[in-house]
C-alpha cells in the first residue's frame, strides 16, 4: 500500500535563511523597546532631579531665611527667625510710643517740647530699617548682647523671680520720668578754646558757678545768668535721667522738686553743672501696652524679649553694686601746683596777670547785615573817637575809687556791661599770660610801666580791636623759676610740705596745706601713678607734668579703704560696661561669640 506523500523537506538552505530572518526580526523588537524604555526613565529621572533641585531650593532657601544661626553664643544659636521677632518687638514699641505721644499733643496732655523729646526716644529705639536690622547693624549686636547676658547671669547665679518677670512686662511700654530743665553750664576760657583748664580758671569757674546757683534762686533769667556769669552755654529742655552722662548731676536733678536749682556738679574736665527744674512729668505706664503687643508679635515673643532684658538689668545691678562695696587702693595725698598759663607756650618767659574793658568802634554793616571788622576801620572815623571817650570815662570813673578792692569788684561788674571781648561775662579777666601773648600795644602798657601795683587802672590803650582799659593784678616768674623756688624750698632742712604748698602751690587747696585727701589709684592717670609708685609714706615726688603745670605731691598714706560717695558713684557708673565688655571682647576673639558674615538670604 501506498503510503500518504510528505511535505517535501525544507532545504538546509531554507531552514537556515528561515532561522536567521526570525532571529534577525525579534532582535530589532526587543532593541527599539529597549531604546523607548530607556528614554522614558531617563525623562522621568530628569523629573526627579530637577523636582529635587527645586525642593532642595525651596528647603534651602526656608533653611536659609528661618533656620540657618545668624549667630552662636557659647553653643547656642540664635535664628533668623528670632531675629525677626525682636525687629518685630522694636518696630512696634517705636510705633506705639509715637502714635500715644501724636495723640497726647494733639489733645493737648503734653506740650510740643516733652513731645519732640518723646519722638526723638522713639525713633532711636527703631531699627534704621529692615535691610540693615537683617544684616546686622541694629537690632543683631544688641540681640547678641542679651543671650549673652542671660548666660553671664546664670554663671553668677543671677535669676528672675516670676514677679520680677511680671513686673518687667508690666512695665513694658511705659514713659519715663522727664523733667524740664534751664541747663546752664560755666565753662572757662581754656575749656571753650579745647584747652585744659588751669587751676586758676577753675576756681574762678566755681566762683561764678556758685553766685550763678544764687541769683536763680533769686529769680533772674537763665539766659541772664549765662550772659552774666559765663563763659556759659544754657539750654532749656526736656530730658531723662539716661540723657545724662554726669550721673551726679541726674540724681540731683532727678531728686529735685519743680522750681528747685541744684547745687553745681564740676565735672572730670571742670565744666560747672547747674539745673533749674521747671517741669516734671511723671512715668507714664501704658496700661493697652501689654494686649496690644501680645496681639501684634505674640505673647511667647514678648515675654522671651522682655525676660532677656530684665535679666540683662539684673546683672548689671548686681555687678555694680559688687563693685561699689569692695575696697580699693588708696592715697592720701598733698600736692603742690605750679602752674602753666594757657596762654604759655615758653616756661622760660615771666608771666603778667590783668582784666580789660574793651570798648569797641561801632562799625557800618556789610551787605549781609553784619558789623564790618574794626581793623578795617579808618583812623580817622569818629567811631575812634567815640570808644575812647567811652574808655577814658570808664577809667576815669574807676581810678576815683580809693579802695582797692572796691576798684577791682566795680571793675569786673562794668566788665560785664560793657565790655566788648569775650571775657567781659567773667568780668574782664584774661588770666596769665606771657607778654608774647598779646598785641604788642596791650603788653607794652603792662611791662614798661613802671612798677604797676596790683588794682592799678592802665590806659586806655588803642589796638586793633578798640580801646582798653586794663585792671593790672600781678606779675610773676617763668614756670621754671616757680618750679625751681619750690624743689629748693622742698629740700631745706626742716621743710614742711604744708607751709610750701600754702607759700607757692597755684592750687584751689593751696590754703589747706595742698590737701586733696584719699585718691583711688585705679582712677589716678598714668604719670602720677608711675610717680607716686616709686616713692614711700611720707616722702614727695618728682614734678609730674599734666600739661597744664608741675604738680609735686606727698603721699602721705596708703591702704585698701571703701570708696567715698563720689568715687562710688563714678565707679557705679562704668563698671558693668568695663566688665562686661572686656568678656565680650574676650569671647569673640575666642570663637565663643560668632556672627555671620552675611545674614541677608
Amino acid at each position: 500500500m501506498t503510503s500518504p506523500k510528505e511535505p517535501p523537506k525544507a532545504s538546509f538552505r531554507q531552514r537556515l535563511s528561515t532561522r536567521l530572518s526570525t532571529d534577525s526580526r525579534g532582535r530589532h523588537f526587543d532593541a527599539e523597546d529597549r531604546h523607548t524604555r530607556n528614554v522614558t526613565w531617563a525623562f522621568y529621572g530628569l523629573i526627579v532631579v530637577i523636582a529635587v533641585i527645586i525642593i532642595g531650593g525651596v528647603l534651602y532657601g526656608f533653611w536659609e531665611s528661618n533656620l540657618k544661626p545668624v549667630a552662636t553664643v557659647a553653643g547656642t544659636d540664635i535664628g533668623r527667625g528670632q531675629l525677626d521677632d525682636r525687629t518685630k518687638l522694636l518696630e512696634f514699641r517705636a510705633d506705639r510710643a509715637a502714635q500715644l505721644t501724636q495723640a497726647a499733643l494733639a489733645d493737648g496732655t503734653i506740650e510740643a517740647d516733652l513731645a519732640n523729646r518723646r519722638f526723638t526716644i522713639a525713633d532711636a529705639e527703631r531699627p534704621t530699617s529692615a535691610s540693615d536690622t537683617l544684616t546686622g547693624t541694629a537690632t543683631l549686636p544688641g540681640l547678641v548682647e542679651l543671650v549673652y547676658q542671660e548666660q553671664l547671669a546664670e554663671q553668677e547665679g543671677v535669676t528672675l523671680t516670676d514677679e520680677e518677670l511680671q513686673a518687667a512686662l508690666d512695665a513694658d511700654g511705659t514713659f519715663a520720668e522727664a523733667r524740664k530743665v534751664d541747663a546752664i553750664i560755666i565753662s572757662t576760657d581754656e575749656l571753650d578754646q579745647g584747652q585744659p583748664a588751669s587751676e586758676a580758671s577753675l576756681a574762678d569757674a566755681r566762683e561764678r558757678a556758685a553766685a550763678a546757683v544764687e541769683a536763680l534762686r533769686a529769680g533772674s533769667d537763665p539766659a541772664q545768668i549765662a550772659d552774666t556769669y559765663g563763659p556759659a552755654q544754657n539750654q532749656t529742655a526736656w530730658i531723662t535721667y539716661d540723657d545724662l552722662s554726669d550721673t551726679e548731676w541726674a540724681d540731683r536733678i532727678f531728686a529735685a522738686a519743680e522750681g528747685d536749682v541744684t547745687e553745681p556738679v564740676e565735672d572730670s574736665d571742670g565744666y560747672q553743672l547747674i539745673a533749674h527744674v521747671t517741669g516734671i512729668a511723671p512715668e507714664q505706664p501704658d496700661p493697652g501696652f501689654t494686649e496690644a503687643v501680645d496681639s501684634a508679635v505674640g505673647e511667647a515673643v514678648h515675654r522671651r524679649n522682655v525676660e532677656l532684658e530684665a535679666t540683662a538689668e539684673k546683672l548689671k545691678q548686681k555687678v555694680a553694686d559688687e563693685a561699689v562695696a569692695e575696697t580699693y587702693d588708696q592715697v592720701q595725698l598733698a600736692e603742690i601746683f605750679i602752674e602753666r598759663s594757657a596762654a604759655s607756650t615758653d616756661d622760660t618767659a615771666g608771666e603778667a596777670r590783668a582784666s580789660h574793658i574793651l570798648y569797641a568802634p561801632e562799625t557800618p554793616l556789610d551787605a549781609d547785615g553784619n558789623p564790618t571788622a574794626v581793623a578795617d576801620l579808618p583812623a580817622d572815623d569818629p567811631a575812634w573817637a567815640a570808644a575812647e571817650a567811652e574808655a577814658q570815662a570808664a577809667a576815669d570813673e574807676l581810678r576815683a575809687i580809693a579802695d582797692v578792692d572796691e576798684r577791682v569788684a566795680a571793675f569786673a561788674e562794668r566788665a560785664k556791661a560793657d565790655s566788648d571781648g569775650p571775657t567781659g561775662p567773667s568780668g574782664g579777666d584774661l588770666g596769665w599770660f606771657p607778654r608774647s601773648a598779646m598785641v604788642s600795644e596791650f603788653s607794652d602798657a603792662i611791662w614798661d610801666n613802671i612798677d604797676p601795683q596790683h588794682g592799678d587802672i592802665l590806659g586806655p590803650v588803642k589796638t586793633q580791636f578798640g580801646w582798653h582799659v586794663i585792671l593790672f593784678d600781678a606779675f610773676r616768674s617763668s614756670l621754671d623759676v616757680r618750679l625751681a623756688d619750690v624743689q629748693a624750698a622742698l629740700a631745706a632742712d626742716g621743710a614742711d610740705f604744708a607751709a610750701v604748698a600754702q607759700e607757692y602751690s597755684d592750687g584751689p587747696t593751696a590754703a589747706e596745706g595742698g590737701e586733696l585727701g584719699w585718691r583711688v589709684e585705679d582712677f589716678l592717670d598714668d604719670a602720677t601713678f608711675l610717680a607716686l609708685s616709686g616713692v614711700d609714706v611720707g616722702e614727695t615726688t618728682e614734678p609730674v607734668d599734666g600739661g597744664d603745670g608741675y604738680r609735686i605731691y606727698l603721699k602721705e598714706a596708703e591702704e585698701a579703704r571703701p570708696l567715698t560717695e563720689a568715687d562710688a558713684a563714678t565707679v557705679r557708673a562704668t563698671a558693668f560696661s568695663d566688665w562686661f565688655d572686656a568678656l565680650y571682647s574676650e569671647a569673640q576673639n575666642d570663637g565663643t561669640i560668632t556672627v555671620s558674615d552675611s545674614v541677608d538670604g
